[in-house]
């Protein structure tokens, strides 16, 4: 595991100057914000406290509502009490109020950051290039999630008083992702390629390519894809290739080495969690009343129970001919029998294992977990490639896509393919839409996955059609289902009614 010098340099900087919040904080426009100091950007120094704001928000999006709803959204998480996972949500819904205003704080660091970084004095003028380009990356970023996730937002470039950003119109999806492909450009011209000694763990220029290439695929724009995850790919051997074992992608002894492309931050143990930088999110997939003595064998060793309200795996992903016979992804990635706090073991409770396997820093409780969570792996880049080149012209790049493919079976354990069994375009869609869903399930990815295909309502409408998911046999009738509203999030009803203009600010269709 290499060390994590911008957590423990930039972090601690941070702390010592504003404090550190919690996961429900967000961007309040009636607040003036902490970077609106002239003082704080008066020296390089400065700048790289600032920036450490910019990281340390980039935590609580992966860490808080934003990526868990996400995650919630699968089809691979079995139906819990949570509007999310049963499409029942509405604009009032808190996690999507607060994931909406996570990113909004991330992109008002970053502007604050890029709108006074050429007021300080630096002796390294790349040192600025560099701290800009990480607050483009940032705010491309968000502005990602924006697009997909909302439908567009209202598009801020530079800080407002509050009457002029109530006038800000929200713009079009695409209008949105076009900002969002700006910002991912300027950052690339702006990042060093490599990141070294005290610098591991920030963001690269490559993984800003890595970026414009997944928003480009959710464009259907997959010329332009290729080219940017080409250059990606081009660099495997000098700064990343595949990992050799499947549970190595989440591992923190494995954080910052070449499967990981982009990821956030983390340190584990009681002091992370008191400095704000230790994370949570892996244990919301550990169950509350694990048997500490029968269970946690079966659980990476594991010493702590979850907290509550935690996920299971669904029927949509455990059932037979989900996973191919040999594919040890299955294994790796759930387990059932668990005890829990009885005497019997439960067979048809299938719990998430795949994030549980710590063996750098080993949490003490759910909330102390130190394991990096990824923004971009290297697998994705080169199975969004294949996916790319198969649209692009599935007879001329046959060979590379089967390529790729297999290099991602053979970590699975599983034979080679060929040409044979993906004998058209459209085949080799379909698998690589099946093995997508058993690489990435619980990784945030399966959903947006779902959307940019125009698959998620099929899959879900199959999702609530099992018995696991409430649907009842006798009336044919499900529990619950997903309607075509549910392709956007909800813009929060506080958004709403703080615009009080649906010129300015409108919610979205369904809600």
């Amino acid at each position: 595991m290499k060390t994590k010098h911008i957590i423990t340099d930039l972090a601690i900087a941070l702390f010592s100057i504003i404090g550190l919040s919690s996961c429900d904080d967000y961007l309040d426009v009636n607040q003036p914000s902490i970077y609106t100091n002239q003082n704080l950007y008066q020296t390089s120094s400065d700048c790289e406290a600032a920036i450490a704001g910019v990281y340390n928000q980039l935590q609580k999006v992966y860490n808080c509502n934003y990526h868990l709803n996400i995650i919630y959204r699968e089809d691979c998480v079995k139906n819990m009490n949570n509007n999310v996972t049963r499409f029942t949500d509405t604009p009032s819904e808190r996690s999507w109020e607060t994931a909406y205003k996570s990113l909004w704080t991330l992109i008002d660091r970053s502007n604050q950051l890029l709108d006074n970084i050429d007021k300080a004095t630096f002796a390294d003028e790349l040192q600025r290039d560099h701290i800009k380009g990480e607050a483009y990356a940032m705010r491309g970023l968000a502005y990602l999630q924006m697009a997909w996730c909302w439908g567009g937002s209202p598009i801020l470039t530079t800080t407002l008083p509050l009457g002029e950003l109530k006038k800000v119109k929200r713009s079009s999806q695409e209008e949105t992702y076009e900002q969002c492909i700006r910002d991912f450009k300027t950052a690339f011209g702006l990042l060093p390629g490599k990141r070294t000694g005290k610098e591991v763990g920030r963001v690269n220029s490559y993984a800003v390519a890595a970026m414009l290439g997944r928003t480009y695929m959710y464009m259907h724009d997959y010329e332009n894809a290729a080219e940017w995850l080409s250059l990606v790919i081009e660099q495997e051997g000098a700064l990343y290739k595949m990992a050799s074992n499947y549970l190595d992608c989440f591992d923190d002894k494995f954080d910052n080495t070449s499967e990981r492309v982009w990821e956030v931050q983390y340190i584990a143990g009681a002091s992370a969690k008191a400095l704000g930088v230790s994370q949570q999110l892996y244990s919301m997939l550990l169950p509350s009343t694990i048997n500490l003595t029968k269970d946690t064998p079966l659980l990476h060793n594991i010493s702590f129970q979850g907290p509550s309200g935690t996920a299971q795996v669904s029927q949509s992903l455990y059932q037979d001919g989900v996973y191919e016979d040999g594919d040890t992804r299955r294994d790796d990635t759930m387990v059932n029998n668990l005890y829990f706090d009885k005497s019997y073991q439960a067979p048809d409770a299938y719990i998430a294992r795949k994030f549980l396997r710590a063996t750098g820093s080993k949490p003490s409780a759910y909330d102390e977990w130190g394991t990096n969570v990824s923004i971009i792996r290297y697998t994705d880049v080169k199975m969004m490639y294949a996916e790319a080149l198969n649209e692009i012209d599935y007879a001329g790049n046959i060979n590379t896509i089967l390529s790729i493919l297999n290099e991602v079976r053979n970590r699975a354990g599983l034979g080679k393919i060929d040409a044979k069994r993906l004998n058209s375009k459209e085949a080799t869609f379909d698998y690589i839409v099946r093995d997508r869903f058993v690489e990435f399930c619980f990784e945030g990815l399966r959903w947006p996955d779902l959307i940019r295909w125009g698959l998620a309502e099929e899959a879900m409408e199959r999702h609530f059609s099992l018995k696991n998911e409430g649907f009842n046999s006798a009336t044919g009738i499900p529990m619950y289902s997903m309607g075509k509203r549910n392709l956007l999030a909800p813009i929060p009803q506080s958004e709403i009614n703080a615009y009080a203009d649906q010129n300015i600010m409108w919610q979205n269709d369904g809600y």
